[in-house]
């Protein structure tokens, strides 16, 4: 699946788009006042490169068993996640800059993520690491060159999961 140079407005269904099972590229993307995800990922390969997420009703890029590579995203008013990455996805993304959202980037259930080149500012939890389902094993979060302003608390993670920043 090849994506580019579209604009997705208002869209009230659970999801703009949902990818299952395929190998897929995102490129030059924007949603707009969507009212839930913007994007589910399910059981897929890919890049996502230059998008903009703007007053999403849910989460902007939900990922669950993907292996995906993130460059250059953009997101404004994001009610619940602007990343959630689940159920052993392995997420690569690089250059993210993020405002007014409720979380910022989520690593839950086995997966393994790099986030890198970070920026948010008045994102409440900008970074999660946690199990919710029981039958997988603690997810990481690997943290580089992060930068958060206005946040009620930096990171939450429970006593299994692992968020990594600065050899820590």
């Amino acid at each position: 699946i090849n994506l580019k140079n579209l604009f997705f407005n208002r869209i009230s269904s659970e999801d703009a788009i949902n990818i299952i099972n395929s190998e897929f590229k995102i490129k030059d993307i924007s949603f707009n006042e969507n009212g839930s995800d913007a994007i589910d990922l399910d059981f897929s390969d890919g890049k996502i490169s230059n998008v903009n997420f703007n007053n999403i009703g849910n989460d902007a890029i939900d990922f669950s068993g993907s292996n995906v590579e993130v460059n250059n995203a953009y997101f404004v008013n994001i009610k619940d996640k602007i990343i959630s990455i689940g159920e052993n996805s392995v997420i690569k993304i690089n250059k993210v800059n993020a405002t007014n959202s409720y979380v910022g980037i989520t690593a839950k259930d086995g997966s393994k993520v790099l986030a890198k080149n970070i920026k948010m500012n008045e994102v409440k939890i900008p970074f999660a690491s946690y199990i919710k389902k029981k039958e997988y094993k603690e997810p990481t979060l690997i943290l580089e060159n992060i930068n958060v302003d206005n946040y009620f608390t930096k990171w939450i993670k429970d006593d299994k999961s692992k968020i990594l920043y600065q050899n820590s």
